[in-house]
Protein backbone atom coordinates (compact mmCIF):
# COMPACT_ATOMS: atom_id res chain seq x y z
CA UNK A 1 0.00 0.00 0.00
CA UNK A 2 1.39 3.41 -1.01
CA UNK A 3 1.50 6.26 1.51
CA UNK A 4 -0.55 9.26 0.49
CA UNK A 5 1.13 12.62 0.95
CA UNK A 6 -0.94 15.09 2.91
CA UNK A 7 0.09 18.72 3.12
CA UNK A 8 -2.57 20.58 5.03
CA UNK A 9 -2.38 24.37 4.66
CA UNK A 10 -4.46 26.75 6.77
CA UNK A 11 -4.52 30.45 5.96
CA UNK A 12 -5.31 33.00 8.67
CA UNK A 13 -5.84 36.39 7.07
CA UNK A 14 -6.20 39.06 9.73
CA UNK A 15 -5.64 42.02 7.41
CA UNK A 16 -7.20 41.84 3.96
CA UNK A 17 -10.77 41.06 3.02
CA UNK A 18 -9.90 39.32 -0.23
CA UNK A 19 -7.96 36.10 -0.59
CA UNK A 20 -4.80 36.84 -2.55
CA UNK A 21 -3.80 33.18 -2.73
CA UNK A 22 -5.30 29.88 -1.67
CA UNK A 23 -4.31 26.93 0.48
CA UNK A 24 -4.54 24.73 -2.63
CA UNK A 25 -1.99 26.91 -4.44
CA UNK A 26 0.38 26.67 -1.48
CA UNK A 27 -0.09 22.90 -1.33
CA UNK A 28 0.94 22.69 -4.99
CA UNK A 29 4.02 24.85 -4.40
CA UNK A 30 5.12 22.89 -1.35
CA UNK A 31 4.57 19.55 -3.10
CA UNK A 32 7.41 20.42 -5.46
CA UNK A 33 9.92 20.01 -2.63
CA UNK A 34 8.15 18.09 0.14
CA UNK A 35 6.86 14.55 -0.29
CA UNK A 36 5.84 13.84 3.30
CA UNK A 37 2.98 14.91 5.56
CA UNK A 38 2.88 18.51 6.70
CA UNK A 39 0.68 20.92 8.60
CA UNK A 40 1.42 24.54 7.67
CA UNK A 41 -0.37 27.62 8.98
CA UNK A 42 0.11 30.81 6.98
CA UNK A 43 -0.82 33.98 8.81
CA UNK A 44 -1.24 37.28 6.97
CA UNK A 45 -0.68 40.03 9.47
CA UNK A 46 0.02 43.74 9.81
CA UNK A 47 3.19 45.73 10.47
CA UNK A 48 2.63 45.88 14.24
CA UNK A 49 2.25 42.10 14.69
CA UNK A 50 5.18 41.34 12.38
CA UNK A 51 7.42 43.71 14.32
CA UNK A 52 6.34 42.17 17.63
CA UNK A 53 7.01 38.60 16.46
CA UNK A 54 10.33 39.52 14.83
CA UNK A 55 11.42 41.20 18.07
CA UNK A 56 10.23 38.37 20.28
CA UNK A 57 11.73 35.50 18.28
CA UNK A 58 14.68 37.02 16.41
CA UNK A 59 15.53 40.03 18.59
CA UNK A 60 15.13 42.25 15.52
CA UNK A 61 12.83 45.15 16.34
CA UNK A 62 11.30 45.83 12.94
CA UNK A 63 8.67 44.21 10.77
CA UNK A 64 9.73 41.84 7.99
CA UNK A 65 8.06 40.38 4.92
CA UNK A 66 8.08 36.71 6.03
CA UNK A 67 8.88 34.79 9.20
CA UNK A 68 9.20 31.00 9.36
CA UNK A 69 8.60 29.05 12.54
CA UNK A 70 9.43 25.35 12.57
CA UNK A 71 7.37 23.70 15.28
CA UNK A 72 8.23 20.04 14.59
CA UNK A 73 9.65 17.98 11.77
CA UNK A 74 9.20 14.45 13.12
CA UNK A 75 7.28 12.43 12.06
CA UNK A 76 5.71 15.12 9.89
CA UNK A 77 6.48 18.77 9.26
CA UNK A 78 4.58 21.30 11.34
CA UNK A 79 5.30 24.97 10.92
CA UNK A 80 3.99 28.50 10.68
CA UNK A 81 4.68 31.21 8.14
CA UNK A 82 3.84 34.81 9.02
CA UNK A 83 3.66 37.35 6.21
CA UNK A 84 3.33 41.07 6.79
CA UNK A 85 0.79 42.35 4.28
CA UNK A 86 1.98 45.96 4.62
CA UNK A 87 5.52 45.02 3.59
CA UNK A 88 4.53 42.50 0.91
CA UNK A 89 2.24 45.08 -0.71
CA UNK A 90 4.91 47.80 -0.55
CA UNK A 91 7.60 45.49 -2.00
CA UNK A 92 5.32 44.29 -4.80
CA UNK A 93 4.66 47.89 -5.82
CA UNK A 94 8.32 48.87 -5.51
CA UNK A 95 9.52 45.89 -7.61
CA UNK A 96 6.60 46.21 -10.06
CA UNK A 97 5.33 42.70 -9.33
CA UNK A 98 1.84 41.31 -9.05
CA UNK A 99 1.06 41.08 -5.35
CA UNK A 100 -0.10 37.47 -5.77
CA UNK A 101 3.23 36.54 -7.39
CA UNK A 102 5.19 38.23 -4.62
CA UNK A 103 3.13 36.42 -1.97
CA UNK A 104 3.70 33.09 -3.68
CA UNK A 105 7.45 33.72 -3.80
CA UNK A 106 7.58 34.62 -0.11
CA UNK A 107 5.39 31.66 0.88
CA UNK A 108 7.72 29.33 -1.01
CA UNK A 109 10.79 31.07 0.43
CA UNK A 110 9.44 30.70 3.96
CA UNK A 111 8.55 27.05 3.39
CA UNK A 112 12.05 26.32 2.12
CA UNK A 113 13.38 27.71 5.40
CA UNK A 114 11.09 25.30 7.28
CA UNK A 115 12.59 22.32 5.46
CA UNK A 116 16.17 23.40 6.06
CA UNK A 117 17.18 25.74 3.26
CA UNK A 118 19.06 28.90 4.14
CA UNK A 119 20.87 31.77 2.44
CA UNK A 120 23.49 32.78 4.98
CA UNK A 121 26.38 31.55 2.80
CA UNK A 122 26.73 32.41 -0.90
CA UNK A 123 26.47 28.76 -2.04
CA UNK A 124 23.33 28.25 0.10
CA UNK A 125 21.81 31.42 -1.32
CA UNK A 126 22.46 30.30 -4.89
CA UNK A 127 20.98 26.85 -4.21
CA UNK A 128 17.86 28.27 -2.55
CA UNK A 129 17.26 31.01 -5.14
CA UNK A 130 17.76 28.57 -8.04
CA UNK A 131 15.14 26.25 -6.58
CA UNK A 132 12.70 29.11 -6.02
CA UNK A 133 13.13 30.33 -9.60
CA UNK A 134 12.64 26.82 -11.01
CA UNK A 135 9.47 26.15 -9.01
CA UNK A 136 7.91 29.58 -9.56
CA UNK A 137 8.49 29.26 -13.31
CA UNK A 138 6.13 26.24 -13.31
CA UNK A 139 3.40 28.65 -12.17
CA UNK A 140 4.29 31.35 -14.69
CA UNK A 141 5.83 33.57 -12.02
CA UNK A 142 8.88 35.49 -13.23
CA UNK A 143 12.26 35.18 -11.57
CA UNK A 144 11.72 37.18 -8.36
CA UNK A 145 15.41 38.12 -8.14
CA UNK A 146 15.59 39.98 -11.45
CA UNK A 147 13.99 43.10 -9.97
CA UNK A 148 15.83 43.11 -6.66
Amino acid sequence: MKNIQMINVVIQNTVTKKNIFSAAMCHQLFSNVWKKNAQITIRITNHKESKKLNGQYRNIHSATNVLSFLIDNQPSLIGDLVLCHDIVKKEAKMYKKKIKDHYMHLVLHGFLHLIGYDHMEKHEQKRMESLEIKILKKYKIDNPYLTI
